[in-house]
């Protein structure tokens, strides 16, 4: 990771102001200057806090995966939620959190495609959402009959991410997540 400069408040600002540019036009034609001029910084303000468009795409990434799995780990942690719950709320926090608005599509290309800026960054959190969520369910006490707690996390993670490109809305994904959870998780006999 690159040394951090500047003020920690601002770079997040400028961060999340990069995240709805690159979202929108994709790295390739995203430029620093569109990106200075979504954030109100100056160009040179921006190259103060970045070396350059690659710093600047893979710390934008970077900050929008660590919020999404601290959210994650803060919904399964949730004291007093039931077991469902708390993985709908985990996969609502990781998968959900772009579902209907204009830069969900964008998000998603950005992470699949961005390989090569981005090495194996979205590789690495997505194995940890996995784990996070093979972790509760293992922990739950829960019967699982013959399938493992990763399979099932496994699933749910891929249901999550087929229905996030499906649903119009986050409370149909939400709707969906729940169904799936449900489904998962019902007893064998």
């Amino acid at each position: 990771m690159a040394a951090t400069r500047g003020d920690t408040q601002r770079r997040t600002q400028v961060l999340a102001a990069a995240l709805t540019v690159f979202a929108t036009f994709g790295y390739r034609k995203t430029s620093m200057d569109a990106v200075a001029q979504a954030a109100d910084i100056s160009r040179p303000g921006l190259y103060f806090l970045f070396s350059g468009k690659e710093e600047l795409f893979r710390e934008t990434m970077r900050q929008a995966l660590d919020e999404a799995l601290g959210d994650v780990r803060t919904a399964l942690a949730a004291p007093g939620a039931d077991l469902n719950a708390r993985l709908v709320a985990a996969l609502d926090a990781n998968l959900g959190r772009y579902v209907g608005t204009h830069i969900n599509e964008g998000v998603d290309d950005l992470l699949e495609h961005g390989t090569a800026q981005l090495q194996n960054m979205y590789d690495d959190y997505r194995a940890a959402f996995v784990d996070a969520l093979t972790e509760a369910v293992a922990t739950s006490g829960r019967p699982t009959g013959t399938v493992t707690a990763r399979q099932i996390a496994e699933v749910l993670e891929a249901a999550g991410e087929g229905w996030k490109h499906r649903v119009a809305d986050r409370p149909a994904f939400v709707d969906k997540l729940t169904t799936a959870v449900d489904v998962a998780l019902r007893p064998t006999t």
